[in-house]
């Protein structure tokens, strides 16, 4: 028995010794690259090194796993195991979302970017994008896109990968790096990133005083500092300054040097929108937006710099215009959407122009579930599911009762249960800007009948861009196109030269065909059509509208491992979670699981977990699952 003993040690030693080795070899190999790779994940931060100086490279935010889904340890970059690993577009079939730039670090955990529902940049995640900083993946590390490129092309297989907590929090860097990440290439020290001074008369991270709370007011007052007047310079201060000297078009130091306050309290003081703008305030900020609702004929008192009554009447009379609650508040999105409307109103009418306005009311109502739940066709569980809601989609409320409210989301008309629904009353309104001489016009919002035609919220477009990082100089606003309607396959309807009907014909469009609206008026509307821009009678055209979408051309990627994922319950809903026949708050509870039981997940989407377990299949809320490491996908 001793012997027996012996020989079994013995055995293990050498297969141990013939191990190392390789380890070895390995670790060896990850010291021969040119950067090795931190991620800290009690402040969510990635830092690169150089091998060579350990000098930081790069460092960036990211957002890790939930409830300790991303493992601990030291890891070497493999190989690809798929072939679109590294390159722009990478599937995930268990989510059915795709992303930028998938590089593996160990099994099922990947580095990548913030995940999209489409190969497509508008489609973004937007909980994906609330959640950027903090744990919000299944195991991932999401990045932004650009740092994620920087590991798919820069890291090669083989690449030290330590993933750790730390015993200290760092939210002056975590703000910093929630701006931009750090990056040497164009040869800034990590020193300059971090903005701080010891020159005499300049102020920067670590400064304090009245001199950095007078800054921190100004800044305030222009629309740029959103933080607390606290005197501190502190890294809410240091991207403030960066933010007010890009709009200056100077180097984004961070420090506020004599210069640059020399113009930050002038008039020539650059005026930005992160700041929410109420009744109450004053300063340079209100004065812009007092100018804005000037230039669109909203308002017409005293440009003064004062957040009165009747700048309040004028919001919310913009904010009807954009089907946004008219609670007489500018968020930072909705300034941006009155920057981009009076500019495009002053460029179309340079000359001047008329205002007309229709005003409507309608009851909404916000989806109030964290999980996509169905668009019913009928108000029944079991009818057929027209489309599919999530948290915080806005809905226009038709018919409510007891348990059921039938509603509309753009051109789809169906059920959803009353208490998945918070309702408000929404005043909406179109305002159409008119050339007397010309009859060209332009036309801000919608009427009743036009969103109850399918019409989406403009509000929530522009949303959608802004969220996609896109430049209002590439916004084309809320588009909207057109379905010819003539009523018969055999009649065309005339594009005409000018918006009357002894016009040139410039061409004549079938029935049925689709075209984008440019200029959108009461009778006529001017529309794209082939090599032509003409005006077509609304009458006999059928609206509806989206976000216009860049759909980039890529290779499709390859579809991820289709095996299924496991994954433990963990109830937080309820006391024991939930099973559901499909993936909807409103269905059919099959059963509940108690924590601890293990199941199978084959897909998850929108929140929902389709799950296996002991053969039998139903949904699960992902709140109430905690996803476990394997040789599959974890996103």
């Amino acid at each position: 028995m001793k012997l027996r003993r012996i020989v079994v040690l013995v055995g293990a030693m050498l297969l141990l010794i013939t191990a190392m080795p390789a380890f070895q070899q390995v670790a060896k190999a990850a010291y021969d690259m040119p950067y090795y790779i931190r991620a800290d994940l009690t402040n969510q931060i990635v830092t690169i090194y150089s091998t060579d100086t350990d000098i930081i490279v790069r460092q960036f935010l990211c957002s890790s796993g939930l409830e300790n889904a991303t493992p601990h340890g030291t890891f070497y970059l493999p190989k690809k195991e798929e072939e679109s690993e590294r390159e722009e577009w990478y599937y995930f079939r268990s989510y059915d979302c795709y992303a930028h730039y998938a590089t593996r670090i160990f099994k099922g955990v990947l580095f990548h970017s913030i995940p999209y529902e489409t190969m497509d940049e508008s489609t973004i995640s937007e909980s994906g994008l609330a959640n950027f900083g903090k744990p919000a993946s299944h195991g991932c590390l999401r990045l932004r896109w650009q740092d994620a490129e920087f590991i798919a092309k820069c890291c090669m297989p083989g690449t030290r990968v330590k993933i750790y907590t730390s015993k200290k929090e760092d939210e002056n860097t975590r703000t910093l790096l929630m701006r931009n990440s750090y990056t040497n290439e164009r040869g800034q020290s990590y020193e300059y990133f971090q903005a701080v001074t010891k020159e005499e008369g300049v102020l920067g991270n670590g400064s304090k005083g009245n001199e950095v709370r007078d800054l921190q007011t100004r800044l305030r007052d222009l629309g740029i500092y959103s933080g607390e007047i606290d005197g501190r310079y502190g890294a809410g201060t240091v991207n403030a300054v960066r933010d007010a000297q890009q709009l200056m078009g100077v180097e984004e130091s961070g420090l506020a040097t004599p210069e640059f306050l020399s113009v930050i309290y002038s008039d020539a003081a650059p005026i930005d929108t992160n700041v929410t703008i109420e009744e109450g305030m004053s300063g340079p900020v209100v004065r812009k937006v007092q100018q804005q609702l000037t230039d669109l004929q909203l308002y017409d008192s005293a440009i003064d710099g004062v957040f009165d009554v009747d700048v309040l009447a004028a919001v919310k009379q913009f904010q009807s215009a954009y089907a946004y609650p008219t609670d007489g508040v500018l968020i930072p999105g909705m300034q941006k959407a009155l920057e981009y409307e009076s500019g495009r109103v002053k460029e179309t009418f340079a000359d001047g122009c008329d205002l007309e306005t229709t005003t409507g009311h309608m009851t909404m109502a916000h989806t109030n579930l964290n999980v996509s739940i169905r668009l019913r066709a009928e108000p029944s569980s079991s009818s057929q599911a027209l489309t599919r809601l999530t948290m915080n989609n806005v809905v226009i409320a038709l018919n409510r009762d007891r348990e059921w409210c039938q509603v509309q989301r753009g051109v789809n008309v169906g059920y959803v249960k009353d208490e998945f629904l918070d309702y408000y009353d929404q005043d909406v309104s179109a305002l159409t800007y008119r050339d007397p001489s010309s009859e060209k016009a332009y036309t801000i919002g919608y009427t009743t009948d036009e969103y109850l035609g399918g019409v989406a919220m403009p509000w929530e477009v522009f949303a959608n861009f802004l969220a996609a990082d896109g430049d209002l100089a590439d916004y084309q606003g809320s588009t909207v196109y057109a379905e010819v309607n003539t009523g018969d396959d055999s009649v065309t309807l005339n594009l005409r030269e000018a918006p009357n009907t002894s016009s040139a014909i410039l061409a004549e469009v079938p029935n049925a065909t689709q075209i984008r609206v440019l200029l959108k008026s009461a009778e006529w509307t001017y529309v794209e059509y082939g090599d032509n821009n003409g005006y077509l009678l609304n009458q006999y055209l059928t609206f509806f509208g989206g976000a216009e979408q860049n759909n980039p051309e890529a290779a499709q990627p390859v579809a991820a491992d289709e095996s299924t994922i496991p994954a433990v319950v963990r109830a937080t809903t309820e006391k024991k979670a939930p099973v559901y026949d499909v993936d909807s708050g409103d269905a059919t509870v099959l059963g509940h699981l108690s924590d601890g039981v293990r199941v199978e997940v084959i897909e998850t989407v929108n929140g929902w977990s389709h799950i296996s377990l002991e053969g039998h299949e139903g949904y699960m809320k992902d709140a109430d699952l905690q996803f476990m490491l394997a040789d599959e996908v974890v996103t």
